[in-house]
């Protein structure tokens, strides 16, 4: 079995964090929303007491951001805190993942006994996908399987609310959809996320989980940055321009393959391993931290994953990257 790993592993073995230029975690490079620095520091003092375990606020921003009712939306301390919860309510107990994809995935079901099958009831679509970037086709699977099918679109915020597939959320039964809010507003240090999903999967999904999962800052957080539109849109300006840029330099670095992408990172293959260990290793070496792929299933040491970050960030890398190879 490969070893369940992640980005952003910017601590060092003290656990003290080291000022490395991050590109191993997709987080999006404007930073946390102002109005979200200004909502924590007005309301820090709120923690001294229990945060509100409906998360009214936070599923009423939600459901207005996603033009979803209150009643199909259930909130998780961060995305993969679904897929530990749902995953013990699963029977039978198999469940369905391409792959190459997020592998915690994986870990969540392995966590509660679940066994891989190609046959299984229940599928798991990352879309865009972790870690090729690439757009699935979801609506014609939707359209061509009876089962289970659970879509992650906790980068769909940087690709457009067009390639969503929450509309469907009560029009076809079985489909349940789960969304980051950490990456697209960059608070992935207070774990924020949602699911959307018929009725009766959200009340099993309140049952089953803890009271007060999502804290106090992270509901207020929340609120403030789903309410932030020109935050949003000026993230999707720079990304429909910067990843173009960086996919046509990338490309042009002999030894590389680069598969272009549709969200805010981007995977290409060197043509040894041995190579891109160098690229790895002479990168840290400058300080700037991208994601070895060598543990997704279906990839190998060969592929590498970096995020899109500033036009200077990313000149910087890309130059870097020349350099080695």
């Amino acid at each position: 079995m490969k070893p369940f790993e992640h980005g952003g592993r910017v601590y060092d073995a003290d656990g003290r964090q080291k000022n490395w230029l991050d590109f191993s975690a997709n987080i999006n490079p404007f930073g946390m929303p102002s109005t979200v620095r200004t909502a924590l520091e007005k309301n820090l003092y709120g923690i001294e007491h229990y945060p509100d375990p409906e998360a009214r606020l936070l599923k009423a921003a939600i459901a207005r951001r996603y033009d979803l009712d209150v009643e199909n939306i259930a909130v998780f301390n961060g995305a993969a805190e679904f897929f530990y919860v749902y995953f013990r309510l699963l029977e039978p107990k198999e469940i369905f993942i391409p792959t190459p994809t997020f592998s915690e995935y994986e870990r969540a079901a392995l966590a509660a006994g679940l066994k891989m099958s190609a046959t299984a009831e229940n599928i798991i679509l990352c879309n865009p996908n972790n870690p090729t970037g690439q757009l699935r086709l979801v609506d014609e699977i939707l359209h061509s399987t009876a089962a289970t099918v659970i879509v992650d679109e906790s980068f769909i915020d940087f690709v457009g609310d067009e390639h969503s597939v929450k509309k469907f959320v009560g029009r076809r039964e079985g489909l349940i959809v789960v969304q980051s809010l950490t990456k697209i507003y960059a608070i992935p240090g207070l774990r924020l996320g949602f699911a959307v999903a018929d009725k009766k999967i959200i009340e099993r999904l309140e049952q089953s989980k803890d009271v007060w999962n999502v804290n106090y800052l992270a509901q207020i957080a929340g609120v403030a940055a789903l309410d932030n539109q020109k935050y949003l849109d000026r993230t999707r300006r720079w990304i429909e321009v910067e990843r173009r840029y960086v996919f046509e330099r990338l490309s042009a670095i002999d030894g590389l393959k680069v598969f272009e992408p549709t969200a805010n990172f981007i995977l290409f293959r060197c043509w040894t391993e041995a190579a891109a260990k160098k690229i790895i290793d002479g990168l840290k070496k400058n300080n700037i931290l991208v994601r070895s792929c060598g543990n997704f299933r279906g990839l190998d040491g060969r592929f590498i994953r970096m995020a899109i970050r500033l036009r200077a960030e990313n000149d910087l890398i890309i130059d870097c990257l020349k350099g080695l190879m």
